[in-house]
């Protein structure tokens, strides 16, 4: 592989660790009252932050694999297909957002919310490093 492609892979999967991370976070915190919540006996009562970083961790086991394995592709497939729509464009990066959220329609409302959060952490990554932008 050659250099640029080498990075812009190793910047695929430190999206993928650092969204996956996010969305298990965040997943946990909207949905800390959800069915899968152990509620122990009253006054034994763990805290919030407790809560949502056990459930969090769930989260993360089964959105972690697919955001390396699914996201880290759909991401490099998404940004070639916007290179080869408009290679020297400025509209590349609106092309390549949409592909995102194209992806991102396979489990409706949680995998399009990680498509996006897998975008804007790429998009930040991309303008932390600028060598290696879009």
């Amino acid at each position: 592989m050659t250099l640029h492609l080498t990075r812009l892979v190793k910047r695929k999967l430190l999206s993928a660790t650092v969204s996956s991370l996010l969305f298990a976070f965040f997943a946990a915190w909207y949905t800390r009252h959800e069915p899968f919540f152990y509620h122990p006996p009253a006054g034994s009562a763990p805290g919030a932050f407790s809560q949502v970083m056990s459930v969090g961790f769930i989260y993360l086991l089964y959105s972690a694999p697919v955001m390396y394995v699914y996201g880290a592709f759909t991401s490099l497939l998404s940004d070639f297909i916007g290179f080869c729509i408009l290679p020297y464009s400025k509209l590349r990066l609106a092309v390549s957002g949409m592909m995102h959220g194209v992806f991102g329609l396979i489990l409706f409302p949680a995998s399009l919310v990680a498509a996006v959060l897998f975008f804007l952490v790429d998009i930040a990554l991309a303008a932390r490093f600028p060598g290696q932008k879009k």
